[in-house]
């Protein structure tokens, strides 16, 4: 047996379902015999007694391998044989004769047969031949289709050495460059190098794939016929059994058209931006998400922004005073929908905080009968209130001291999010400083009582070194092996070796706390952008939480999960995680303030349904009194002591939840006692409230 053909006797073969083998002898004795040699393998078999039940099977059953009984040539099997080789069926067959004729052999194997077996079967032999055969047809499978996949890729693939000598090519690369692989081979792949690009980008390429990296960037190259052309191109390093580079697989596509449709399209773009700027009015446009898409010069100028802020990703909302931005929102969905509404006018914001009067006419564009954004003009009527205020001057002088007013309040209102959050940062801090802390200090303390365990096992290694040093052919003293005993006394050696077990699985026990701590510190502080959505486990992220922030309810309550099976939610983490934190936080705060003898309880369960995700966290706290429930979740309302609490932790996570989410958050009380509030989810992103009209 070779090498080869031992590898394949050990590979394992895996199906994507049972696997059928079809049994063809006109022997009824040998014909069961077989039969139950497959089966007692773990095959599912069919059976047929002549060639042509056995080609009528083919149209009307899935068949994975055929052990065909062949008498003398012409005769049963051959017909077989011939059937697969003319219709190209890529079925393994095992011949199993009664002959030992080799020229029947040989013209089995010739017609496409695998192996050739004679009678009697020894049943081991036969389940290696047909695990072998099954693997090995697989695997030309696989390389046919792989094979099939490479030529008709329609990017260009090559395979050079470790050196960049072109071994192997597509018929994309010669679409691409118009080298065949017969040109192409055996020639280094700067021959499609145009000089555009400079020796250190070279050198930089060169150097990143050398050290065994993926480069991938756009490159300027050459054609047979000259032609320049720009390629994106991914460039993948080959690692062979050393583990060292032993050759570079190239991915090429052809962008020189989408290139010089870029090109088009930004020379198109610039002239509409240079028209535009000639306007002495702001125009824009605006995309579905709210974003400024668009602005001209006489926008940006009264506003006071740049192009690169547009450029950045700017919330067209920023632009209006905070209390107009729902109005602005309800406004763009309507104009985005083609409905109509009465009051154009707001209340824009400048760079500098300056707040000035505007009029916007505004359409939606459409694209395909489909609406994609909004287009619109600006007028500053700064001049035209200035004058109506002049005529209510009188009667509006305390609104005007409200309106500032509010607008401080607003700065302060952020300034006391921001505090909000920093504090959060502050409070996790001291807590996972503290429940890191705690298995660091047992460890530390083991390690110390470990040392003195060694220490005193050293001592007595070094009595029992001294007496065998002294021990020559005469008997050791008996004062000397006494001694060695009241040493085992004094240091007490079977308890001190029932102990060190037990401190090596109490430190290892910390180590393991701390490693679980810090990777929910890994999780819990990891950043998606703030609109970001990825799909989210709830249940992953209550664990983090409960980790993060075991030091703020450990000593007030016993907290229980009763956790379900979930989909991923579509949601920002950090956000969903700032929630969890908030409300659990909350019900031990709530328990602590109650100075109970006993701990309180906190569970949190989870579940699904066909739209939505719902987390439930309840607590046997005092409850909230039926007269602010409804007050809870508005900022800097509060129930705690002064100094103790800001008021904006239930406020900022009603805001993520709500608003930012598109869920429910809600609380509700049970007459035995506690609070209980709710969390759910979408599992859909929700259109958000700011939807552009």
């Amino acid at each position: 047996m070779t090498a080869s053909q031992e590898s394949m006797e050990n590979a394992p073969y895996h199906p994507e379902r049972f696997t059928t083998i079809l049994v063809v002898d006109n022997d009824p004795v040998s014909q069961q015999i077989t039969v139950t040699t497959v089966e007692q393998l773990g095959y599912i078999s069919l059976t047929a007694e002549s060639d042509e039940a056995c080609i009528e099977l083919f149209s009307t059953c899935m068949i994975d391998l055929m052990l065909l009984d062949i008498s003398e040539p012409g005769n049963s099997g051959l017909k077989v044989l011939t059937y697969l080789k003319e219709h190209n069926l890529a079925v393994p067959v095992i011949i199993i004769s009664g002959s030992a004729d080799i020229e029947q052999a040989v013209f089995s194997m010739n017609y496409g047969a695998y192996a050739y077996l004679l009678k009697p079967i020894n049943g081991n032999r036969l389940g290696i031949m047909i695990r072998n055969a099954l693997t090995e047809f697989e695997l030309r499978r696989k390389l046919t289709l792989f094979s099939a996949a490479i030529t008709q890729l329609p990017l260009g693939i090559v395979i050079t050495s470790d050196q960049g000598i072109i071994e192997y090519t597509n018929p994309g690369f010669t679409a691409l460059s118009g080298y065949s692989e017969a040109e192409a081979k055996g020639h280094n792949v700067n021959i499609l190098k145009s000089e555009t690009q400079t020796k250190p980008f070279y050198r930089k390429l060169w150097e990143t794939i050398t050290a065994g990296n993926i480069w991938q960037g756009e490159i300027v190259n050459r054609k047979k016929n000259g032609e320049l052309y720009t390629e994106y191109c991914i460039i993948c390093p080959i690692m062979g059994p050393d583990s060292e580079i032993s050759h570079f697989l190239s991915i090429k596509q052809d962008i020189t058209r989408r290139k010089q449709e870029q090109q088009a399209l930004a020379e198109s773009e610039q002239s509409f931006q240079e028209l535009a700027d000639l306007l002495f009015q702001p125009v824009f446009e605006i995309d579905l998400k709210g974003n400024i898409i668009f602005s001209n010069k006489a926008g940006l100028e009264l506003f006071g922004y740049t192009r690169q802020d547009i450029e950045e990703g700017f919330d067209a909302l920023r632009l209006f005073a905070p209390e107009e931005r729902q109005r602005v929102a309800e406004n763009m969905y309507a104009r985005m929908q083609g409905l109509s509404f009465t009051n154009h006018e707001y209340s824009a914001i400048k760079s500098d905080g300056s707040v000035f009067p505007i009029l916007i006419y505004s359409e939606p564009i459409i694209r395909r009968n489909v609406p994609i954004g909004i287009r619109g003009l600006v007028l500053d009527i700064t001049d035209r209130k200035k004058n109506e205020q002049k005529l209510l001057e009188l009667n509006q002088t305390l609104e005007e001291r409200v309106e500032e007013r509010t607008r401080e309040l607003e700065v302060t209102h952020q300034q006391m999010i921001l505090q909000e959050k920093l504090a959060s940062i502050g409070q996790l801090a001291a807590g996972l400083a503290h429940e890191i802390n705690n298995p660091i200090n047992f460890v530390r303390i083991n390690f110390a009582t470990l040392r003195e365990d060694v220490s005193d096992l050293s001592r007595l290694i070094a009595g029992y070194r001294e007496l065998f040093s002294n021990i020559g052919n005469e008997k050791p003293p008996e004062e000397a092996i006494e001694k060695l005993r009241s040493l085992e006394q004094e240091l007490d050696v079977d308890s001190l070796l029932d102990e060190l077990p037990v401190l090596f699985d109490e430190s290892k026990r910390g180590f393991e706390r701390v490693s679980t701590i810090l990777s929910s510190m890994r999780n819990f502080s990891f950043r998606h952008a703030l609109d970001q959505r990825v799909p989210f486990d709830l249940n992953q992220g209550i664990r983090d939480t409960l980790v993060i922030a075991q030091n703020e309810y450990r000593y007030y309550a016993e907290v229980q999960t009763r956790l379900g099976d979930l989909p991923a939610a579509p949601c920002n983490p950090e956000q969903i995680n700032q929630v969890f934190l908030n409300l659990i936080v909350n019900c031990a705060h709530a328990i602590a303030s109650q100075h109970r003898q006993q701990k309180g309880k906190i569970l949190i369960a989870t579940g699904a349904d066909e739209d939505s995700v719902w987390c439930t966290i309840t607590d046997d706290g005092p409850g909230i009194p039926a007269e602010i429930r409804n007050r809870i979740f508005e900022p800097f309302f509060t129930t705690k002591e002064p100094g103790k609490g800001t008021g904006l932790g239930l406020s900022i996570s009603y805001d993520i939840i709500s608003n930012k989410h598109g869920g429910n958050l809600s609380v509700s009380c049970p007459p035995e006692g506690g609070s209980i509030f709710t969390i759910r989810l979408p599992l859909k992103i929700a259109e958000a409230s700011n939807q552009p009209s």
